[in-house]
């Protein structure tokens, strides 16, 4: 690894390092595995040292080696900006943010553990919006940069049983869209892709445990490598929003043509025969 002038540590050819978070497993490794294949090399941000270290180790390609892992918990409050502190204090550039970290609560929202909503949203919400802030200003000062954050095809409409979890994830497109028109014509590019179903630990996680819920999503699920292609391919075209799928596409068409109040009532009703 070089370092320029002012102690900042790059890569081969100056190029910075691409930033993910969640990149323990799921669509967080994959966006490492098909960056680094591109030539990149990668800062990995998760929970998990074991499962980090082990995405770490996958890595393949000309800078695999130049890459790192740094284990963090971003649902804790100020964990964003300890992160970006300690990339300063390395001096690793960041030049492509990916913010992938996120979690879901499932069940009635009256129902819902506070805790764990709060955490969700400091996770979803917070610690996105301080990422792309912080490493955003920093891409903006260099004049060159890119931002993507992961959504939801859920955050389309607002979603019973998943009511925060939905909410947090339309925080992420509208601001992801508010801080692309901030940045336009900086040379800072951001992004946002939409995934619907995702075959990853995500159920699980959010706690669903019924089986006619989970064989509906397995049906209906894309593989986290192609959602990933989806979301790299969006941004490297610089498109605003990207949903991932044809049949998430078609859903979101049809339900933009209805009232706001409608889609919830269809949810809630499809949602209440798979649990």
């Amino acid at each position: 690894m070089n370092g320029d002038a002012n102690g900042t540590m790059k890569g081969r050819h100056g190029e910075g390092f691409a930033l993910v978070t969640g990149a323990s497993g799921g669509i967080g490794a994959e966006f490492a595995l098909q960056l680094a294949a591109s030539g990149r090399a990668l800062i990995l941000v998760g929970r998990n040292r074991g499962r980090l270290e082990s995405t770490l180790g996958a890595l393949r390609g000309p800078r695999a080696a130049e890459s790192l892992a740094i284990p963090m918990d971003l649902s804790e409050q100020g964990a964003a900006s300890r992160l970006h502190a300690e990339c300063a204090a390395r001096g690793l550039v960041v030049d492509t943010l990916v913010n992938n970290a996120g979690s879901g609560v499932f069940g009635a929202a009256v129902d819902s553990d506070p805790q764990a909503v709060e955490a969700m949203l400091r996770l979803n919400v917070e610690a996105l919006a301080s990422l792309s802030a912080l490493f955003g200003r920093d891409m903006r000062s260099r004049g060159s940069g890119d931002i993507l954050n992961v959504g939801s095809f859920a955050g389309l409409q607002a979603t019973p049983y998943f009511a925060a979890y939905a909410a947090s994830k339309a925080f992420v497109l509208d601001f992801s869209l508010a801080l692309r028109a901030e940045l336009a014509g900086t040379g800072v590019n951001v992004s946002c892709l939409l995934p619907g179903y995702v075959r990853t630990a995500f159920d699980a996680n959010a706690g669903i445990g019924s089986p006619a819920y989970l064989k509906f999503s397995e049906a209906n699920s894309l593989d986290a490598a192609t959602v990933a292609r989806i979301g790299l391919r969006a941004l490297a075209r610089r498109k605003s929003w990207t949903i991932a799928g044809a049949r998430n596409r078609f859903a979101a068409a049809l339900f933009s043509l209805l009232p706001r109040s409608i889609p919830p009532r269809i949810m809630r009703a499809a949602l209440e025969r798979l649990i």
